[in-house]
């Protein structure tokens, strides 16, 4: 399983070079990707657009890019120009939000997100593959052909948690990234899915990102009263509440991965046996030394990478 490291809602650097420094150090650390989220901060595919030029084998992805502020095309414009910027390592990961974000914060209308999903990747899985693409969807349409001639091949993967999207992720994706999805959640519902749709048109399994907290501490109360503050909001959106749900648990903090060195060992290791191809940590600090927490935690999940 490959470990990578996941700045999203905290662990953003807050600048631009900054962010590109965070890659640089990961890599350094030897850390197999970096994720991060594309929300509304910093353009994530300009960043690592930069970072590739500064590293040489980290794999980066975007955790995930939001489908409904970008017609397909410029999607597919931006994530193949930062897949030649980094060499070939750059895993486009898209998602459709939620209903809340995109109607109150976008101003747009969340109008059929499954079926929409699945025209997306159509466009840009033709673009990708051919430079191309000639496609009237029942809610997408899109004419048009790319003039460089840059490598392709991109590998994309989608913020998939429901059946349908599941299935849509293991059929025309390369698998999926998840939030707020606990173990026992990945071997139940999350992988048998995703593996049955991949194989039912043919295709190798799919990639199983786990995006999720985690803290190395030995205060376990005081760490978990931090993981609900950071993390409490996402108990309110629909598609979390039902992985936390299926998981068996009420909060959100429940799905960080908190404990000393051994026990966050084993949780992730437990994931591994789960399903999971990937964990992309989202670390947060724990305590007043903020510093000398995310360090700790940093030192453990580099001392994992090749051995799980």
């Amino acid at each position: 399983m490959k470990i990578g490291i996941f700045i999203g809602s905290i662990g953003s650097a807050g600048s631009v070079t900054a962010q590109v420094q965070q890659v640089v150090d990961a890599e350094k650390s030897g850390f197999d990707s970096f994720w991060a989220a594309h929300i509304m901060d910093a353009d994530i595919m300009t960043m690592f657009s930069l970072a590739g030029q500064m590293t040489n084998k980290i794999e980066m992805g975007t955790a995930v890019t939001p489908t409904y502020l970008r017609h397909p095309i410029a999607m597919a414009q931006q994530a193949i120009t930062t897949l030649s910027a980094t060499q070939g390592r750059f895993t486009l990961g898209m998602g459709v939000s939620h209903k809340p974000v995109v109607e109150e914060r976008f101003g747009m209308r969340f109008h059929r997100p499954a079926k929409h999903m699945e025209e997306y990747l159509e466009i840009i899985k033709s673009l990708n593959r051919d430079g191309r693409v000639n496609y009237q969807g029942e809610v997408l349409r899109a004419n048009t052909q790319f003039t460089l001639n840059e490598k392709r091949g991109l590998p994309i993967v989608i913020a998939a948690l429901g059946p349908r999207m599941l299935r849509t992720a293991g059929q025309i994706a390369d698998g999926t990234v998840t939030w707020m999805t606990g173990k026992e959640t990945l071997k139940s519902h999350i992988v048998p899915k995703i593996k049955e749709a991949a194989q039912s048109v043919g295709k190798s399994d799919p990639r199983v990102i786990a995006a999720l907290p985690v803290a190395v501490s030995t205060d376990h109360d005081k760490a978990f009263q931090t993981a609900a503050t950071h993390f409490e909001r996402y108990g309110e959106l629909p598609s979390y509440k039902a992985m936390l749900e299926i998981e068996g648990v009420e909060s959100p903090a429940e799905m960080a991965i908190i404990g000393d060195e051994a026990e966050v060992e084993e949780e992730i290791r437990a994931y591994a046996s789960a399903g999971a191809t990937e964990i992309a940590a989202q670390i947060f600090p724990v305590g007043t030394d903020r510093d000398s927490s995310i360090n700790r935690t940093r030192r453990l999940l580099a001392s994992l990478v090749g051995r799980i």
